[in-house]
């Protein structure tokens, strides 16, 4: 072959290969020599070549790569880190055998062909095993299904999170919707997942089965099921419009757990900021000020409000998200005391809290909660398994997931709601006396001959 050509070939080779300055001037390197050894120059075309087949034939596997290279970063994201630690594991298993094969055509190359030295060689062999590294592990059979696993299971997360409910027929958008809207003032239940209830039980659901004869009324009571998943507070506040247009006259406000995962975890804070479109991270000061204006908005447009604190997160007692939890139906218990005989609080995490048991339970891991969540997915919506059922597999005996709400939980939830209504009907519906603090025997004693 004449030294042009075969100039030609590793040029051409390498730039296929690399692209960059990098592997051009080392050919270039390698071409000069070529050419001052025109008496042994074949056995060194012959090297050259076989060197250049080899690093072209790695450019389709790098190509082909792309695809799980995005898949294993999503995996990495959506599991919080454990999947990375196993991808380390097979890329420095691939790249620990790339390194070695790559020394030993190094080797061979530099005995073989005269003048070119083992350092030389030994850098060479370095940017090929950078990229041998970049995507023989990413092409690794094992790896391809754990990264096309996570993303099954995000996407149906995702399908779960915006598909259309059995109870999307009872929302306040279908109710404005409707030609002949009811003559009753409906109850709204304003929240985000836990009031949704297709990602755990549905305690709107049942509140609606408790109310169904109606309150001494013909029609029944209308409940509608304001929830959004992973809504935080801020989100709520900037849909109360459309909960104002019902003319409700009672509302319910359950949220505040996506606010307390934000505040504890800066990836799930960032995720809900971003997908959210948050100003900022909520906090617990932030969310106790949106909750308030919340509750005087609410109570402006003439509804009676109940305020209900988020529930535990995970189902150890003394854990640091309880803890914490804590503080956040502190923060709701004060929010609902300043809106006077118009704002009810009822608390949730107290009830959920004395349901954990003294010792044991499974704390809040956001690892675990994705994992628990994708199994719950597939468990409710593909094989219609029974709620109580799989939270008895899980040995959890409030959540179904670390935070959505098991059944139990769920009918404690409907009870106070469905007690607070009705009282509140009550009261609406007495005679309009004035409480004095002078009095308080005389107007105590006409409030109950009303009764």
């Amino acid at each position: 072959m004449p030294r042009l050509a075969a100039w030609s070939l590793v040029e051409s080779r390498s730039e296929d290969f690399g692209g960059g300055a990098s592997a051009s001037s080392s050919a270039c390197h390698h071409g000069a020599h070529l050419r001052c050894s025109q008496e042994s120059g074949r056995p060194e075309v012959a090297a050259y070549r076989s060197l250049a087949m080899r690093m072209k034939c790695q450019v389709p596997r790098r190509r082909g790569a792309c695809g799980s290279a995005l898949l294993t970063a999503t995996s990495a994201i959506l599991l919080a880190g454990a999947s990375c630690s196993a991808f380390a594991h097979f890329g420095q298993s691939a790249s620990s055998g790339s390194s070695s094969q790559a020394l030993r055509g190094a080797r061979a190359l530099g005995a073989e062909t005269p003048g070119i030295g083992f350092q030389t060689a030994s850098q060479r062999t370095s940017r090929v095993t950078r990229r041998v590294w970049d995507t023989a592990w990413m092409s690794d059979p094992v790896v391809s299904c754990v990264g096309w696993s996570v993303v099954a299971f995000s996407l149906l997360i995702i399908r779960v999170a915006t598909a259309a409910g059995e109870d999307d027929t009872e929302t306040p958008t279908s109710y404005l919707q409707a030609p002949e809207p009811s003559q009753g003032s409906p109850i709204v239940c304003v929240g985000d997942s836990l009031t949704r209830g297709n990602l755990s039980a549905d305690w709107v659901g049942a509140l609606r089965g408790q109310l169904a004869k109606g309150l001494g009324q013909e029609d029944p009571a209308v409940v509608l099921n304001a929830g959004v998943n992973m809504h935080c507070s801020k989100n709520i506040q900037e849909r109360l419009c459309e909960v104002i247009a019902c003319r409700p006259s009672h509302v319910t406000v359950l949220v505040g757990t996506n606010d307390l995962k934000a505040e504890l975890s800066p990836v799930e804070g960032f995720l809900y900021r971003y997908f959210g479109k948050l100003p900022e991270v909520p906090t617990l000061e932030t969310y106790e000020q949106t909750l308030r204006e919340i509750r005087e908005t609410l109570v402006a447009a003439g509804a009676q409000v109940a305020l209900v604190s988020p529930p535990v997160l995970g189902e150890v007692l003394n854990s640091k998200a309880n803890q914490r939890a804590a503080q956040f139906a502190d923060a709701v218990r004060r929010v609902a005391e300043e809106g006077g005989d118009s704002c009810a609080y009822l608390p949730l995490f107290e009830r959920t809290a004395a349901a954990l048991p003294a010792q044991g339970g499974k704390d809040y891991c956001g690892v675990q909660f994705f994992t628990l969540l994708c199994t719950l997915c597939i468990d409710m919506h593909l094989l219609r398994r029974d709620l109580a059922d799989i939270q008895r597999e899980r040995n959890l005996g409030v959540t179904v997931d670390l935070v959505h709400l098991g059944p139990s939980a769920a009918s404690m939830l409907a009870d106070m709601v469905a007690d607070f209504v009705r009282s509140a009907r009550v009261t609406s519906e007495l005679p309009c006396l004035e409480l004095s603090a002078a009095a308080p025997q005389v107007e105590l004693a006409a409030l109950a001959a009303a009764v």
